[in-house]
């Protein structure tokens, strides 16, 4: 039996095949990132949800998804290589791109588009290239704590660690640790507007060299005091503060509030380094950031604590009747 097509029939059943083959690519595309920490109404407009879907925690994103958040809302995106954008209320973002790059290490760049908001930016230094699109600047990230709010043209730039390169239309500048960029325009010159951060983020607490030969773990008690820059006198102002840290073994406390003098205290918990961790240098480094909009005066806080002994060579000692020990050498 023989089956006749007229030509029509022909391109319709050609146009099907390519965009099965299109839809097919496409569901097979890499994600790049995950949705976490979702708190309040986020949105997030996909290939898949062009009108928009609510953003859930674990939700994968992929090139080109947007995300918004609404008034007393936000979202934290982790990308591929643990670098994290934390966006506050009112805000959207777009993902525009994050590639993988041929180097011996494994690197990233990425591509975002701050339409409108804030964010809060937290990207590993040497693992990526990063460049933010807003609507009125470009910024160039290597390996950075940063803040960024642009809004009705008027945009501001706050850097705690790294380095940013800024630009406008008609100009440039760096930024540097301890540096922001308040409330500028389009056209204006931005190597005038550079300005010391003017508050920042104090950690304080008793210890500062940790002892585990004991084998167990410690609870640090932490002061927290948002304080003038320069003077290093209290600020009297709440907000919501997050602790964050890179060691593996520590029992960080949830957001936490200042008080209306700007202070609170919290505890730590931290947890004896891995035996078998040849990698661990014996520092852990400990920071702290405020977890909303309005905040971008103030540069984020850290501390770092010292391990003692860590350096030393460490030997499993096997004894059938007692079990394992070790021994420092």
């Amino acid at each position: 039996m023989r089956f006749f097509f007229s030509s029509k029939s022909l391109l319709i059943i050609a146009a099907f095949c390519f965009s099965t083959q299109f839809a097919s690519a496409q569901s097979t595309e890499p994600a790049i990132a995950t949705l976490l920490q979702v708190e309040g109404s986020v949105e997030a407009v996909t290939a898949k949800s062009p009108k928009g879907r609510r953003g859930i925690n674990g939700m994968l994103l992929f090139s080109g998804d947007k995300i918004s958040t609404a008034k007393n809302s936000k979202a934290t995106i982790e990308y591929r290589d643990g670098s994290r954008v934390r966006l506050f209320q009112n805000s959207q973002l777009v993902l525009n791109l994050s590639e993988e790059q041929a180097t011996s290490k494994r690197t990233f760049k990425f591509q975002l588009s701050l339409n409108k908001g804030s964010l809060r930016g937290r990207f590993l230094k040497g693992l990526q290239r990063t460049r933010i699109r807003t609507p009125t600047a470009q910024i160039g990230v290597k390996g950075t704590s940063v803040r960024i709010k642009d809004n009705d043209n008027r945009a501001t730039v706050s850097l705690t660690e790294g380095q940013v390169e800024v630009s406008n239309i008609s100009s440039k500048t760096i930024l540097n640790p301890g540096q922001w960029l308040p409330d500028f325009g389009r056209t204006e010159d931005l190597t005038e507007k550079v300005a010391p951060l003017p508050n920042i983020l104090h950690l304080k607490t008793d210890d500062y060299e940790l002892d585990f030969r004991d084998g167990k773990a410690k609870q640090l008690k932490f002061s927290v005091q948002l304080q003038h820059g320069i003077s290093g006198k209290s600020v009297a102002r709440s907000g919501l503060v997050v602790f964050e840290s890179d060691y593996y073994s520590i029992r960080l406390p949830k957001r936490f509030m200042l008080d209306k003098k700007g202070f609170a205290r919290v505890l730590v918990g931290i947890d004896p380094p891995r035996l078998t961790d040849p990698g661990f240098k014996g520092l852990i480094t400990i920071r702290a950031f405020m977890d909303q909009d309005g905040f971008d005066d103030v540069a984020e806080g850290s501390l770092v604590l010292k391990i003692l002994n860590a350096g030393k060579k460490r030997t499993l000692l096997i004894n059938p009747e007692g079990g394992v020990t070790e021994k420092n050498n």
